[in-house]
């Protein structure tokens, strides 16, 4: 599993959390897999872990660069990089408004990342990504 360190910081509607990406690039049976995690800051008893099956970040040396993938938002073209704050805080804000709330406990584990993707406003993300490398 390539580990990008320790958890990031992000204030989501006044509240705290911590959180990072993970990808595997070693996983060829699933390949690609990746998820993100998150554990509300007041709360480390709760972690929640969002898993992509067919979002697949680029990487170099163990290096997420900020290309993304050029998809469809709302009808206007963007690039989606599930490594940018921007990102981590629409995940976080749809998860703990649909799926759990940040005071449980235990693991959650939301296997279908993309479709909370789609329910965001997300399409044609599984396109080929930009090939400009700028570091984020």
């Amino acid at each position: 599993m390539k580990n990008r360190g320790k958890l990031r910081h992000i204030v989501v509607k006044e509240k705290e959390y911590l959180w990072n990406y993970y990808y595997d690039d070693m996983d060829f049976s699933n390949y690609p897999y990746s998820y993100y995690l998150f554990v509300p800051k007041r709360n480390p008893r709760l972690k929640v872990r969002v898993y992509f099956t067919k979002y697949a970040p680029q990487m170099k040396l163990d290096v997420y660069t900020s290309k993304g993938t050029i998809c469809q938002y709302h009808g206007k073209q963007v690039e989606l990089n599930l490594c940018r704050p921007l990102f981590a805080r629409q995940m976080i804000e749809y998860i703990f408004a649909n799926c759990c709330h940040d005071t449980d406990a235990g693991e959650l584990e939301i296997r279908d990342g993309e479709r909370v993707l789609e329910e965001l406003g997300y399409s044609g993300f599984y396109a080929q990504p930009l090939a400009e490398t700028i570091y984020c």
